[in-house]
């Protein structure tokens, strides 16, 4: 992408980026390694095999926004021992970027965390990632009242925990059908797309404002057209 294509972003004074596969990309395999603890997790809770421990994983994923939130709904699941057992992952294979950190440490305004995982685990993503010490704050999943994106409620709780005004707010988020509501609100939308993934239709939804498939590389030339 060249300069001349990136878009006018001059409105936007908050910067807020989801966690998992938008600030590192599925090869480091984090997210790998928590689906299958997930899976380990049902297994025991459910006393059932590995292949219908991840069906069950993935149905609560897609009804509930998280696994975490159908367990909580519909089977009184605590939260933190939950976390603490998914969150038990190999960080030594998330390694830091340069290109990334110097792309978002040069964006005017407040940069944010909005993640459905947990803060103790946001932290050491980010450290690993080397982005440690570049965000005002994290809305985790506990500052959510457990409503984990999509849920539209913990949009309108993280602008006002924040005071974000939606309309100078970008969001970057790798789930798309997590980018609905906040578009729904005002804010301006990024996907990053590691797959090319429009839902079978060929084409970006429309509530999708910029579709991205390298943050790095994309921060780095918008950086780039600023200084120029």
């Amino acid at each position: 992408m060249s300069a001349a294509l990136l878009p006018d972003l001059d409105h936007v004074d908050t910067w807020i980026f989801d966690l998992d596969l938008t600030l590192y990309g599925p090869e480091h395999n984090i997210m790998e390694q928590v689906r299958d603890r997930i899976a380990l997790y049902v297994e025991d809770c459910f006393k059932v095999d590995a292949k219908r421990a991840h069906e069950i994983r993935y149905n609560y994923w897609r009804s509930h926004g998280t696994t975490l939130g159908g367990l909580m709904t519909e089977h009184g699941v605590d939260p933190h021992g939950y976390l603490d057992f998914v969150h038990d992952v190999d960080m030594s294979l998330l390694q830091p970027c340069a290109q990334l950190r110097a792309g978002i440490e040069a964006l005017p305004g407040r940069k944010l965390i909005f993640t459905n995982a947990d803060a103790p685990y946001a932290r050491r993503v980010l450290t690993a990632r080397g982005l440690d010490g570049l965000f005002e704050d994290m809305f985790d999943i506990h500052q959510m009242e457990h409503r984990p994106k999509p849920d539209l409620r913990s949009y309108h709780s993280l602008c006002e925990r924040h005071a974000i005004d939606p309309a100078r707010a970008i969001f970057f988020e790798d789930s798309v059908h997590n980018l609905q509501p906040a578009k729904t609100l005002g804010m301006t939308t990024a996907w990053i797309n590691h797959s090319d993934d429009h839902d079978g239709s060929g084409e970006c939804p429309e509530f999708v404002d910029h579709e991205i498939s390298d943050l790095a590389n994309w921060l780095g030339i918008l950086k780039e057209r600023e200084l120029a």
